[in-house]
């Protein structure tokens, strides 16, 4: 099994689990492009304090049925550890030709910073600056270059115990973990592609809210908050004395329906609003800190994409576009992919949900 990298072998499930509950996508390679395969999901867990990793077995039973239902044929998959348990940070340090004495060096400067000793976590190291070119003409003047100046890596990290909960969920689920990746990565994969400017990916989960601000494909910021769609549906349990079935179908019904407030024509609930002001407090931060960052190199972000379960509240786009004087998109992972037509209303709808494990299944596809 490698961990946030190594070497790239056929694999196209995806396994995404958070409080939120499991979900899969199942792709394969067909003349060139993807196609899906299946899809599956759960609706959560009972408890509302639950954390999947913390009992292994009953969230291996509930893999296990979601698999079962969604007829999967694979029995290798790559799961995503939660953003908010990855450390993640970009060092900056001196050119130097012998590669093993620059991850001294990084090793060195991360030491200072992890919040576990190194010899509790598990670290993987992404080079953004290239060290060399394979092509031999440039080779030298390219080398003069790199000498002249530090070369940037971005080491993400987590500790040694979670990472055995998810090697112990999925041999329970009777599945091959082939690799470990991080939701930024797959975010990366799903949302953004090859394209290389500078962006803001703002994933509304659940319990918890992500925002990544990634440049030249390569998460450069990250933050992880304790706001999610669960907030929404608790309000409307409070104030109007619904079930959580009744209140999460209210939520789905405003998304179906509500086209004139998604257009702006009118204005956005307050119910909704009292949720999205803080969060657009935590995206002007981030916004911030990464353009306080010295490491980067473009000049802001040019625009921002919305995944998650509640990227589809009615107004939320055009709140957060006005708010910040940017564009804003909902994502859609499906945009390189192909699937039955038929599957079109459907797959638009649970999309933003599914963003993370098709950014998974696409890992190893080299598309």
């Amino acid at each position: 099994m490698s961990l946030f990298g190594g070497s790239k072998k056929q694999s196209m499930l995806g396994v995404d689990i958070g409080i939120g509950g499991i979900k899969l996508v199942e792709l394969t390679k067909e003349k060139g492009h993807l196609r899906l395969l299946t899809y599956g999901y759960s609706q959560g867990f009972n408890q509302t304090s639950f954390s999947p990793f913390d009992e292994p077995k009953q969230t291996a039973e509930l893999l296990q049925t979601v698999v079962k239902k969604a007829q999967v044929s694979s029995r290798t998959a790559i799961a995503a550890l939660p953003l908010s348990s990855i450390f993640s940070t970009i060092v900056s340090v001196p050119y130097q030709k012998n590669q093993a004495a620059i991850k001294e060096s990084v090793q060195s400067q991360v030491r200072k910073l992890t919040p576990l000793p190194l010899e509790e976590m598990i670290t993987y190291s992404t080079f953004i600056d290239p060290i060399e070119k394979k092509d031999q003409k440039t080779l030298i003047k390219q080398t003069d270059e790199i000498e002249k100046k530090n070369i940037r890596v971005l080491v993400t990290g987590s500790a040694k115990t979670l990472v055995q909960k998810y090697i112990d969920i999925f041999k329970q689920a009777k599945l091959q973990l082939k690799a470990l990746d991080t939701e930024s990565f797959a975010l990366i994969r799903s949302l953004i592609g090859k394209d290389k400017s500078s962006m803001m990916l703002v994933d509304m989960g659940s319990s918890r809210s992500n925002m990544t601000v990634v440049e030249k494909g390569i998460p450069f910021y990250t933050r992880s908050v304790d706001m999610g769609g669960k907030k929404i549906t608790e309000k409307f349990m409070t104030q109007m004395g619904l079930s959580e079935i009744e209140a999460e179908q209210m939520k789905r019904d405003l998304v179906q329906t509500n086209h004139e407030i998604e257009s702006g024509k009118t204005p956005l609930p307050k119910l909704f609003e009292e949720f999205l002001e803080p969060l657009l407090n935590e995206m002007r931060y981030s916004l911030k800190q990464y353009e306080s960052m010295e490491v980067r190199e473009n000049h802001g972000v040019e625009k921002i994409i919305l995944t998650g379960g509640s990227a589809h509240l009615p107004g939320i786009r055009h709140y957060f576009a006005n708010a910040l004087n940017m564009n804003v998109y909902v994502g859609d992972p499906w945009a390189r992919i192909l699937y039955p037509e038929d599957l079109r209303p459907v797959l638009e709808e649970i999309g933003p949900s599914l963003s993370v494990a098709i950014g998974l299944a696409m890992r190893e596809s080299d598309l």
